[in-house]
């Protein structure tokens, strides 16, 4: 068995080498027919890049095997989830008012909210990051823009919210209109949530558009040797931070439309005691929670509440 394992070996090396030496051939013919340069010389030039891309490539699939490369894979998958399973809560817990599942905006922009999380994701998966950064900016523009309107036309119905939405009074390339929401279950914290939001909105926006950041950013990288696909496990966090963030505020923003009573429910009733719900890492969502200190749910064990909430947080917004 050996001596066959051996042999099969050879073979492979062979015929590996055999399709090298006629891949080399051809690429000579065409460099001889487009350019003046030495074939050889040409030739060698390329192949030497290619390989110098397979070995940074084995490289690089090590590093993404690594504990902090999987931890962050992790925690975007799980963010993802349970954002999405999240927002059908939402729904299920508010319909029990049949005037929002009739009238609200937010029921039937959901599914591009999940269609723009789960691309963002998706794309950081395969190392597209700026392509998914893109995607969180169109997610924050279709929470903040839906809260808006449901929020301005509180008593009307579906087609009328309908027909303000694509009026000219919704600014629905940006998310201005996040100044307009009363945010009331954020007390002290509404200016920097509101802050929070619109840069989290302007550090997506930079991957948009060739921004003077933008471009400096790319030729440091560039710089460095990182290219499409090469992403370090520290730019990986990064994303995976921004992705969190971003979520967090389309989280804020849906407890805001179905208001108080709902979200109270919601949180008090059945996310207490969910220490894998990925958003209680939030300080925003913590606000949220403590709006909710006085039900006499809480009353009994709220001292051990308010610790196990502070102990949650692992992250506070750049404002």
């Amino acid at each position: 068995m050996l001596i066959l394992q051996k042999n099969r070996d050879t073979l492979k090396m062979l015929y590996k080498k055999r399709w090298i030496k006629v891949a080399r051939d051809v690429l000579k013919s065409i460099i001889s027919r487009f350019s003046r340069s030495d074939p050889d010389v040409v030739c060698d030039s390329i192949i030497a890049v290619l390989k110098e891309r397979s070995v940074r490539a084995k490289q690089h699939e090590q590093m993404r095997q690594s504990e902090d490369y999987q931890a962050s894979l992790l925690r975007l998958r799980k963010t993802t989830h349970r954002l999405v399973i999240s927002l059908q809560l939402c729904f299920i817990t508010a319909s029990r008012w049949g005037f929002f599942t009739d009238n609200y905006l937010l029921p039937v922009f959901m599914d591009d909210i999940a269609e723009a999380v789960t691309t963002a994701k998706m794309a950081i998966e395969n190392g597209a990051l700026n392509a998914a950064r893109r995607e969180l900016r169109h997610m924050l523009e279709v929470a903040v823009n839906t809260a808006f309107v449901d929020e301005i036309n509180a008593k009307a119905t579906f087609a009328e919210r309908i027909a303000f939405f694509q009026g000219k009074k919704v600014r629905k390339k940006n998310v201005d209109h996040i100044k307009d929401l009363p945010l009331r279950m954020l007390g002290n914290k509404r200016a920097d949530f509101v802050q929070a939001t619109i840069n989290a909105w302007v550090e997506a926006s930079n991957h948009v558009h060739p921004t003077k950041q933008r471009i400096a950013e790319k030729l440091r990288l560039r710089a460095e040797g990182v290219d499409l696909g090469f992403e370090t496990t520290d730019m990986l966090a990064k994303a995976v931070q921004d992705f969190h963030d971003a979520c967090s505020v389309v989280m804020v923003l849906a407890f805001e439309t179905i208001g108080p009573a709902f979200t109270g429910d919601m949180l008090v009733g059945l996310l207490d005691a969910d220490d894998a719900w990925p958003f209680h890492e939030n300080e925003f969502i913590a606000t949220v929670d403590s709006f909710f200190d006085y039900k006499c749910e809480r009353t009994a064990s709220l001292d051990d509440h308010i610790v196990r909430r502070q102990r949650r947080i692992r992250h506070h917004f750049y404002t």
